[in-house]
């Protein structure tokens, strides 16, 4: 699964590059997209949405609101948590990079029926599970 994971982290970003988006890690690009679908988001929900540690992602939010692609603004019932909004300067870079993840998709289920595909991400979500319940991992 190292081999995989290495494989797809270094294929997205290149992806990103050859295409001109190399202003932005594949990381970064995974909060714009999750915010796209879901906008308003606390940290938190968006490091267990990716699979990410909090410090990680504080990080990574952290370059993204410094170069405009979101804001974080106080949640109106506890003013101590802060959501995390897409701008409109990152749903462009989002609409911008979103062909390129969609090839990357096409490429790496190339071959698989859409039963395979199913069974692929129910094992791996399978994996995912028993090494959090394991390791008392809350991700």
């Amino acid at each position: 699964m190292a081999l995989t994971s290495s494989a797809y982290r270094a294929a997205g970003q290149k992806t990103l590059k050859v295409h001109g988006q190399d202003d932005i890690t594949r990381e970064q690009f995974g909060i714009l997209l999750v915010l796209s679908l879901t906008d308003g988001l606390y940290q938190t929900q968006i490091a267990n949405i990716l699979g990410k540690d909090r410090p990680n992602i504080t990080r990574m939010i952290d370059v993204l609101e410094k170069r405009g692609f979101i804001r974080r603004e106080k949640d109106e019932n506890n003013r101590r948590i802060l959501k995390v909004f897409l701008t409109d300067a990152g749903l462009h870079k989002v609409e911008e990079a979103k062909p390129l993840k969609d090839r990357m998709n096409a490429a790496q289920y190339k071959g698989m029926t859409d039963d395979e595909i199913y069974t692929l991400v129910t094992l791996l979500r399978k994996v995912r599970k028993n090494i959090e319940d394991e390791y008392n991992l809350n991700m």
